[in-house]
């Protein structure tokens, strides 16, 4: 449990440190009107930070809360990922030989944390309700059918007939009404049972 909470600490103050970074930085900036290279590098490793780190959060916090626990972790495994390789763009750490499979290996990085974020932060939801887990498990359907088809989508190099816009915009739209829909089911159960409690109590 400790290691939990200490991995979970970890993503908190990197979330925290990159904000403030980026904060100083941008008002540096625009006092100074300086703005090259380096800052610019500066600036778009202290937003990655920060994206993974917010990412890596959310996993962390599946993790904190033992339930799906591998998955969890290879959530905060594909943020740590993310970071690493767009950070080794961003400084040129690396001689990457294909634009082309920078590009896809970027854009992939991106949908693999935010997606592993996305879910873990719905797992943490736990109701006894089918119509709850019902919508639960669709929409992390959803999730992961959105996230593969952007991956193909990736893959292709955005090569795809009409079809395969309109069936992505389809499962994106779902994704989004079941991510506001499920947990406001989760509150509007619960709160049906509590006044079924107070009428079985009086």
């Amino acid at each position: 449990m400790s290691n939990h909470i200490t991995i979970k600490k970890m993503f908190l103050i990197s979330l925290i440190i990159s904000l403030s970074i980026g904060a100083i930085l941008g008002i540096v900036i625009f006092l100074i009107g300086n703005f090259g290279e380096i800052q610019l590098n500066i600036l778009l490793t202290t937003l990655t930070i920060g994206g993974f780190s917010l990412t890596g959060l959310c996993c962390a916090t599946l993790l904190e809360k033992k339930r799906f626990s591998a998955f969890a972790i290879m959530g905060m495994i594909f943020s740590a990922w993310g970071f690493l390789f767009i950070t080794s763009l961003i400084w040129n750490i690396f001689n990457f030989s294909s634009l082309d499979t920078i590009g896809k290996l970027f854009f992939i990085s991106i949908i693999l944390a935010f997606s592993s974020a996305h879910a873990s932060l719905l797992l943490l939801i736990k109701s006894e309700k089918s119509i709850v887990n019902v919508f639960l498990i669709a929409t992390l359907i959803f999730i992961f059918l959105v996230s593969l088809e952007l991956i193909i989508l990736v893959l292709s190099g955005f090569d795809v007939d009409l079809l395969w816009w309109r069936v992505l915009g389809i499962f994106a739209i779902l994704d989004v009404l079941g991510t506001i829909v499920t947990p406001i089911l989760l509150k509007v159960t619960d709160l049906h049972h509590q006044e079924n409690q107070l009428k079985t109590n009086r």
